[in-house]
């Protein structure tokens, strides 16, 4: 990955509908050039997808989850995202092993999520904490 790569990443960071034509125009380089690189960082799994970002349904929280230590952190992140209203799940370093970012219409549905989530014996405590607003950095 070169400075190129690094720059239009950044613009699709910004923009992931942002048009080839126009991110060529800012890096002054041809729509052919960024169509490549593009294409080769999503081969190459640097790119993994496109995605929007939204305001909250109404009721956005994270969600913060100490498992046991004896059990697979990636298996029970991919239970905890099959839920619906799970939007993100982070592994992370800390006392919380895994991060979940619920974002649902009611508090009842968060609530429900929670005690799905109480429910799996090898999920030890939830701690929730709800987001009041969000400011969206630029990459």
């Amino acid at each position: 990955m070169d400075d190129l790569d690094e720059h239009i990443i950044e613009v699709l960071k910004k923009d992931s509908r942002c048009p080839f034509v126009e991110i060529a125009e800012q890096l002054q380089v041809s729509e052919g050039t960024i169509r490549s690189r593009v294409r080769r960082m999503m081969d190459d799994g640097m790119i993994k997808g496109f995605t929007i970002k939204t305001s909250s349904r109404n009721v956005k929280a994270m969600v913060e989850i100490r498992i046991d230590v004896n059990t697979d952190t990636d298996e029970i992140a991919k239970l905890l995202s099959a839920n619906q209203g799970v939007t993100e799940v982070y592994e992370v370093t800390g006392d919380q092993d895994i991060i979940a970012i619920v974002d649902v219409e009611s508090s009842q549905q968060l609530n429900d999520i929670i005690e799905r989530m109480r429910r799996n014996d090898n999920i030890l405590s939830t701690r929730t904490r709800l987001i009041l607003k969000e400011h969206f950095g630029v990459g």
